[in-house]
């Protein structure tokens, strides 16, 4: 009879209430009926065959004989079952065969729980080992051997001592304690794991220990990973945090000239999207101004705004000022650096005089540009970043293409927008709003008090070419504002700081004797310009080695001494 299988069952005699029981039983599952020998009835009792005594019993499975009816009646057979060591019991001890059926019963309710257990522990995501009451391993599941790369043959049958002595279970087997958290390595791989042991008490007997195992790999690289990345953010927030905001907006843009409207209404147009935008003019015309207005104006405005001159920055730090670093890089990176990428990240990056760039870094920029990801200098891990560029440049980029100066690729990536800004002498309409913004916006800041021009003054302002553009004319002013000694700059001041940029000297009565029209018709500079030049010419000459002369002593081009002259009539 097989652990688990219902007895097999030769009833003896015909008695109801006995067979009833059978049937019972049978139904349960307890017994298997081979069938009932009666010489009193030929008919089968509730489907259960009529076994014929002719059989040779030798060759039947039978477990138990049970004889319900009168022994006499089968002497002969009980006889011969008796000589085959068959198992007869009567009816007066069926309480012996109830026992049996009972304990089979419980053998079979423990037998299916231990293939329900067992079931469970070999399909559990984590590592089972166990040993008995003696430390030998009876018993490990797939998840250990695949967590630990240790073979079942490894294993089993072995003393928990002899293959892992320091480990969790070994310690709950000796101790008769649990053991919480355990970390250990497995031998020979990388695979970090965390185990948990038991021992085992039945009716207060000890029969053994048990450990479970969890491949914590996965979860401590991501915590590590997690914990990097936190640190980094913490850098960012705190880097992002410091200044990099846009300070301008469209309003900041002083000017009511044509010139000055139609790249206005271009910026404004430019913020409504994340596309690229080159930014051209010359310098000091207010391209960085026209940067901070597009990202304040855009719908990114309250994410980081992070500028980069290009020229400003030596090459050889332009890259790690770009990209970051890692620790240990190179000679003093003594700790990780986020670098301009990262922290404009969700905002705009605003690379100024971007034609300055070196052609190697340009290549890794173009890069940037076009899989949004990089590894800092020194690193090895890819970063993810989305910002938006805008790139300006006063240089001719198209020229410095052609000398192989500038990639042609990052040129087309760059000018998706191109927002030209004019030049002051272009827009000299916009020279006196912008003298009366400058003087009050410098005097908050050196904190003088509120300080005019006179008409005659506003005038040779307006005259002026500035080539210097609005960052020359502020300089200008601000020179102003610190050597007057009055509200009201006079003239005479003002001339003096014009002359001097365009090399003339001139006295008061100079000043006084020249006439400014209401209509401004009148162009008294370029009256002291024309009358500097004249008298310089007089004084070296009208050949072309004196030009020559003549242009190095104005601190002017030979071609430009050409223009004036024929602008001024002076042949």
């Amino acid at each position: 009879m097989a652990v688990g299988s219902p007895m097999s069952l030769l009833v003896v005699g015909y008695q109801k209430d006995m067979l009833d029981k059978m049937v019972e039983w049978k139904n349960a599952g307890i017994v298997s009926l081979v069938g009932v020998l009666d010489s009193s009835s030929n008919q089968p009792y509730q489907d259960i065959p009529i076994f014929n005594s002719a059989d040779p019993l030798d060759e039947q499975e039978i477990d138990i004989i049970l004889i319900v009816g009168n022994e006499e009646t089968f002497h002969k057979e009980i006889e011969n079952w008796r000589k085959n060591n068959k198992l007869i019991l009567s009816a007066k001890t069926l309480w012996v065969l109830d026992r049996v059926a009972m304990q089979k019963r419980e053998i079979q309710i423990l037998t299916g729980k231990q293939k329900f257990y067992q079931t469970i522990l070999m399909h559990s995501h984590e590592g089972v080992q166990y040993v008995d009451s003696k430390g030998i391993i009876r018993f490990i599941n797939p998840s250990f051997s695949r967590i630990t790369n240790v073979s079942s043959e490894e294993r089993l049958g072995k003393h928990i001592e002899d293959v892992s002595p320091n480990g969790s279970l070994n310690k709950a087997y000796k101790t008769r304690t649990p053991v919480f958290g355990y970390k250990s390595s497995s031998v020979g791989s990388n695979v970090e794991t965390v185990a948990n042991a038991a021992p085992i008490f039945v009716d207060g007997k000890f029969i053994g220990a048990v450990a479970t195992f969890q491949d914590v790999t996965e979860i401590k690289y991501l915590t590590e990973k997690l914990m990097e990345h936190e640190q980094e953010q913490k850098v960012i927030n705190q880097q992002s945090s410091d200044g990099y905001e846009s300070k301008f907006s469209i309003d900041h843009i002083i000017g009511e000239s044509e010139e000055i409207k139609e790249p206005v209404s271009l910026a404004k147009r430019a913020s409504r999207t994340r596309s690229t935008v080159l930014i051209t003019g010359e310098s000091g015309t207010g391209k960085e101004l026209f940067a901070h207005a597009i990202h304040t104006e855009s719908k990114n405005h309250d994410k980081p705004f992070v500028t980069v001159n290009c020229a400003a920055i030596p090459e050889e730090l332009l890259e790690s000022e770009l990209f970051g670093y890692e620790k240990g890089a190179f000679t003093n990176a003594i700790k990780q650096k986020v670098g301009k990428f990262e922290l404009a990240n969700g905002g705009t990056l605003f690379l100024d005089e971007i034609g300055e760039m070196s052609l190697a870094l340009q290549v890794k920029l173009l890069r940037v540009l076009q899989y949004r990801e990089f590894e800092r200098v020194g690193g090895l891990k890819k970063v993810h970043v989305d910002f938006r560029i805008i790139a300006a440049t006063n240089a001719d980029l198209e020229k410095l293409i052609s000398e192989g100066k500038f990639r042609e690729d990052l040129y087309y990536r760059l000018n998706v927008i191109r927002l030209e800004v004019p030049p002051l002498r272009k827009r000299k309409k916009d020279i006196q709003l912008l003298v009366q913004d400058l003087m009050d916006k410098i005097a908050e800041r050196i904190g003088l008090n509120p300080m005019q021009l006179t008409n005659k003054g506003m005038s040779m302002l307006c005259e002026y070419e500035w080539p210097g553009n609005i960052r020359e004319l502020e300089n200008v002013l601000e020179r102003l504002m610190n050597e007057s000694s009055a509200s009201v700059i006079s003239d005479s001041l003002v001339l003096k700081h014009i002359q001097s940029l365009i090399g003339v000297t001139s006295s008061q009565d100079e000043v006084d004797s020249i006439t400014y029209p209401s209509d401004n018709s009148l162009l008294p500079l370029k009256e002291v310009e024309k009358e500097y030049i004249r008298k310089t010419l007089n004084h070296y000459g009208h050949s072309l080695e004196s030009k020559k002369k003549a242009a190095h002593s104005l601190g002017i081009s030979i071609s430009t001494l050409y223009n004036k002259i024929r602008d001024y009539h002076l042949e």
